[in-house]
């Protein structure tokens, strides 16, 4: 192509990411949101505000979303803090940067894969290469405005999944080209050459991507799809390409088997599903349905569709459910169907509907994960658009209806634009977007208590119209079936706010649920908060009845760490139970012995009663855990307490 003509693309591809900009402007003004709070706000460990190896160490293992620690997204949130503080402004913008980037990397990567795609179908001559261009444009100018990449920029904590895929992307392109270079190349030498240069981008773009988030482990396998459905793992001549199946054998096939054995254990038992409100059986029966609602959200949004929460979708119990589920399944079959059967004809559509299907192989099978989030099509997206795209402008000069077909394609396009302004909109304040998000989802437990709470933040506990429109939000989140007990522990620091209200009521309510429902993270959340605003004088209600309402959450089978290790707290700080305390964190510590946390207060009780062998074996098992020195601090304070003997802790 002439370089010239290769620079209007450059130009039209900066317009879109300055456009895309200008789109997500309003949403930089906006709040930190659900998740932001434990993995930024109460996350101490991120908080860097001098620099020094103890302080990056420290913030690149805090993370508590995954056993990994995600440590480059954690740390990328330590350097936005060191340097703008807690501000979610700034974040929100480094998530944009992500963002633009990931779309120029979009592009690179579809205008190679669309090379590729013009050496398979050589022999028809049927690829025009300036429509291609327009083809590989248009996926990404769509992929940048569309709305359900939105909380992948302004929903900070989820620069985890956009930057894990920017190392995706960046190793997916880098493959695609040393492909290109394997099937044009004049010896076996050039060949093996090239086949080790791609390797290497897969190897280096997973586990450059596994430090911002797992979903990076897929980066093989959209290679492998993509070489599959176009060219069959083959050679220009047509032979199998035995360097490939040997590539893949080794980086996807094995670790993926391996994969499987590992997880199966950890799955499989019922325990792993004890918090929450499903089994393995319903959520493998719920996921087809969900990805069917995904490709509604990804193609036809509404302002009504989109949503920070998507808890009202409750878990299928059998094919017809809800009927949907059903749906789902018939929906997912006939496109894999027909993923099968357009492969010779269509190969774009094909590799599209793979690669959605393929995003979704972590997040939409058997591991525990919650059912609905919309980030988790950051990449399935461009499977999407791939497939619809590439029907509607194709890759050869001559198409039927060309007229009607841009249109379809233009008009989609500036859909998602207005869409995603219009919710960046709304995203620019966090009591707005909160309210719009309960006024919409009125089934949602989350997004009704997270109205309420922010009204209650704003009336400050006083009698007015905000504090009465929480209790709106409230009581209808505590009366959605399934909902935690997240909105009763509201209700009871409103209620008995620096008096002790009319509250039987709501402790009625609470223990109801936690006797029968299964204790989720949410409802140890909240029994947790309640604790500390008693300790805090804020709220005076009576311990005893917090004491039951703990023990109720205790009677379920197979209480978590944290659970028990708050009811500890609750013995210490409430009770005064120095025996409770210790019986329940070495129970805790029984059943989360890699949490740092409970070693340390328990050793501190037992220093406190001059238990000196105990304390050591407990700054034993600390110091296996000290990755990096992040325990050092605490372990010489234990060093100290135990030699200065016993003392009340």
């Amino acid at each position: 192509m002439p370089t010239d003509t290769r620079y209007k693309y450059l130009l039209l591809l900066a317009l879109a990411l300055l456009a895309t900009a200008a789109i997500y402007i309003p949403g930089m003004t906006g709040g930190y949101v659900f998740d932001d709070f434990p993995n930024i706000i109460d996350n101490t460990a991120i908080h860097v505000t001098q620099s020094s190896y103890t302080a990056w160490i420290n913030a690149a293992l805090s993370s508590p979303a995954s056993a990994l620690h995600r440590p480059l997204a954690s740390l990328t949130f330590a350097a936005n803090w060191l340097f703008t503080g807690s501000a979610p402004g700034p974040m929100k913008v480094t998530n944009l940067i992500i963002h633009l980037l990931n779309g120029a990397l979009l592009y690179g990567m579809l205008v190679e894969l669309l090379r590729l795609y013009a050496i398979n179908r050589k022999s028809r001559g049927d690829v025009d290469e300036p429509r291609a261009r327009w083809l590989a444009f248009a996926v990404t100018l769509a992929w940048l405005l569309l709305p359900i990449n939105l909380q992948a920029v302004l929903y900070v904590v989820q620069r985890m999944e956009s930057l894990c895929q920017l190392f995706v992307l960046a190793g997916l392109w880098g493959y695609l080209r040393e492909r290109r270079r394997m099937l044009e190349a004049d010896s076996i030498k050039q060949e093996t050459s090239a086949c080790v240069r791609a390797a290497a981008y897969l190897a280096v773009g997973t586990v450059l991507g596994v430090t911002a988030k797992e979903s990076s482990v897929l980066l093989p396998l959209y290679a492998f799809l993509a070489d599959l459905i176009l060219f069959g793992l083959r050679r220009a001549d047509g032979k199998p390409q035995r360097s490939l199946w040997l590539l893949y054998t080794l980086m996807l096939f094995v670790p993926a088997v391996l994969g499987l054995v590992w997880l199966m254990p950890h799955v499989l038992p019922a325990q792993a599903w004890a918090n929450r409100t499903f089994t393995l059986g319903s959520r493998l029966l719920t996921e087809p349905m969900v990805l069917m609602e995904y490709l509604r959200w990804t193609l036809l949004p509404t302002p009504g569709s989109l949503s920070l929460y998507h808890d009202e979708i409750k878990a299928s119990t059998g094919l017809l459910q809800p009927p949907a589920t059903l749906a789902g399944f018939v929906v997912m079959f006939a496109l894999m169907a027909l993923a099968v059967w357009q492969r010779r004809e269509r190969p774009l559509l094909s590799l599209g509907i793979a690669w959605y299907y393929a995003a979704h192989v972590l997040t939409a099978t058997i591991i525990p994960l919650e059912l609905v989030y919309e980030h988790r099509n950051y990449f399935a997206a461009i499977g999407t658009l791939l497939a619809v795209f590439s029907l509607l402008i194709g890759t050869a000069r001559e198409i039927a209806l060309p007229i009607v077909r841009g249109a379809i394609a233009a008009l989609l396009i500036v859909w998602f634009a207005g869409l995603t302004l219009l919710r960046a909109q709304e995203w620019s304040d966090p009591l707005h977007l909160a309210m719009i998000e309960a006024d919409r989802r009125d089934q949602s437990p989350r997004a009704n208590y997270e109205a309420a709470r922010l009204l209650i933040v704003v009336s400050n506990y006083q009698a007015s119209p905000a504090l009465d429109k929480a209790w709106h939000y409230l009581r209808r989140s505590a009366a959605i079936p399934g909902s935690s007990t997240l909105s009763e522990q509201a209700m009871l620091m409103v209620a008995d706010h620096d008096a002790q209200g009319d509250d039987a009521a709501i402790w009625q309510s609470m223990l109801a649920k936690l006797r029968v429902q299964p204790i989720s993270e949410e409802d140890i959340s909240g029994l947790i908060s309640l604790t500390r605003c008693r300790v805090q004088t804020s709220c005076m209600f009576d311990p005893a009845n917090l004491q039951q309402a703990f023990l109720a959450a205790l009677s379920q089978p197979a209480p978590t760490g944290r659970l028990l290790a708050a009811y500890a707290m609750f013995a210490r700080e409430l009770l005064n139970d120095i025996p409770l305390t210790e019986e329940y964190l070495r129970r805790a510590v029984e059943k989360s012995p890699g949490e740092a946390a409970y070693r340390l207060d328990i050793a501190r009780i037992y220093a406190s009663q001059g238990k000196l062998e105990l304390v050591v074996q407990q700054i034993d098992a600390l110091r296996r855990l000290n990755k990096y020195g992040q325990l050092d601090a605490q372990i010489a304070a234990l060093e100290q307490l135990a030699e200065r003997g016993p003392k009340t802790p």
